[in-house]
């Protein structure tokens, strides 16, 4: 529950006498409540946020002071393309019955928070928002909406920035919050009660960033676009499927750390979680059906037990209306991967990003992404030459070999991060 300022109290000299015992001045003193301090307290969230395991979040109906962000939720994000909350206030005066205020107008607004990364040794940009709100359902094109879950009174809109709704009988009052869903996207949201001279700063609200970690492979099946298993270690033995997974696991955690320890609003999904097989249009649907903006497919090589190196893939530019955004992700994680490898064997490559191939888990069709609308960019990672002997022994035989594993994660997961923050 928000705590809002404290109670203020007024002491007054009600009289003084003089004490014919004492010859002390005694004053009477009456303590004073104020009856008109106004009180605007966001008491409600909805919906109830689940977990990436679809499980109730606890607490997260309850709103917290600013500047704790809030996150807001994607229903429906590939139709719908629109995140949103809604949030329930109460007006209230002390001293003054629940209904005082009933009937009074509340005006709603917002301001950005989300301030874009700016050269180094540069002063701060100003917060903007991003992505647009024309992109969304038609009827959730504006900043505030009327709720569907928490009741309000009377609500207006005004233009796309501004609502307004009317304080009830028990003092309270809704609405529904719209953002562009991107990532890290967020806003201020202010109230102004009719008759007061100002608005008021309620709370604070973010899309969260959501990546979807696809591990390549698995199971005993191929499927179409994926098949059971390609590569095989060079001396332990190790399967590709078996490396994949552990590494999917090991950055879904490291992304787990990082938005703790940063304390952002981030999400991480696994297409799959344990060995099993998926079809690649399938790994590439769980982008579109969850808002993701990245899509990271984590694969190794095989070749002759020769070659060796990092390499990450995208679409081809003509089969690509993220093009861009896809090589800018990939560069990031690419240089990553190859980096922590490097710190642990110098014999690490880079193969760079390459764009050949059409891969039907990178596929614009099946992430959801059009020409006018594409914001889940999909890239596919390829750690290392998992048939060359000095990967197998960095990898899987070697002493230390879990910790290089965690090295390797933990960067992916930072370029992740860094990626969320700096794509437009």
């Amino acid at each position: 529950m928000v705590i809002t300022a404290a109670r203020i109290l007024y002491r007054t000299i009600a009289s003084s006498s003089t004490s014919p015992v004492s010859n002390k001045v005694r004053k009477e003193v009456r303590i004073d409540r104020p009856r008109d301090v106004l009180h605007l307290d966001p008491v409600a969230l909805a919906p109830q946020i689940l977990d990436e395991d679809e499980r109730p979040v606890e607490g997260s109906t309850e709103p917290h002071a600013i500047p704790y962000k809030h996150p807001m939720v994607k229903v429906a994000p590939h139709t719908n393309r629109i995140a949103h909350r809604e949030l329930k206030i109460r007006v209230w005066s002390e001293g003054r019955p629940d209904n005082h205020h009933q009937g009074k107008t509340v005006t709603w607004s917002m301001a950005p928070l989300f301030v874009p990364p700016g050269e180094e040794g540069q002063p701060a940009l100003d917060p903007v928002f991003r992505g647009s709100w024309a992109h969304a359902v038609a009827e959730q094109r504006d900043r505030f909406t009327a709720p569907d879950e928490l009741s309000a009174v009377g609500f207006t809109r005004l233009s796309q920035e501004y609502a307004t709704t009317m304080v009830d009988e028990t003092g309270h009052t809704a609405i529904r919050v719209n953002l562009a869903p991107v990532a890290f996207n967020a806003a201020r949201i202010s109230v102004q009660l009719e008759g007061s001279p100002a608005a008021v700063d309620v709370i604070d609200l973010e899309v969260p960033g959501i990546i979807v970690i696809d591990p390549g492979h698995g199971g005993a099946q191929n499927k179409p676009g994926s098949s059971a298993n390609n590569a095989t270690s060079h001396t332990s033995g190790v399967l590709e499927k078996q490396l994949t997974l552990d590494f999917g696991l090991r950055t879904k955690s490291a992304l787990r750390a990082l938005r703790t320890n940063e304390n952002r609003n981030v999400r991480v999904h696994l297409t799959r979680p344990d060995d099993e097989n998926k079809a690649g249009i399938a790994r590439a649907n769980v982008g579109r059906e969850t808002g993701a903006d990245i899509l990271l497919s984590i694969h190794f090589n095989g070749a002759n037990g020769i070659a060796r190196g990092t390499e990450t893939l995208i679409r081809p530019r003509n089969d690509n209306v993220n093009f861009a955004e896809d090589t800018a992700l990939a560069e990031r994680i690419n240089d990553a991967t190859y980096g922590a490898i490097l710190a642990h064997d110098a014999g690490a490559r880079n193969r760079g990003v390459k764009s050949e191939r059409q891969l039907a888990v990178l596929s614009d069709l099946e992430l959801g992404n059009t020409v006018t609308y594409h914001l889940l960019r999909a890239v596919l990672l390829e750690v290392e030459f998992i048939d060359h002997q000095a990967v197998d022994e960095l990898l899987s035989i070697n002493s230390g070999y879990e910790q290089v594993r965690q090295d390797i994660c933990d960067a992916i997961a930072v370029a992740l991060l860094e990626d969320l923050r700096c794509n437009q």
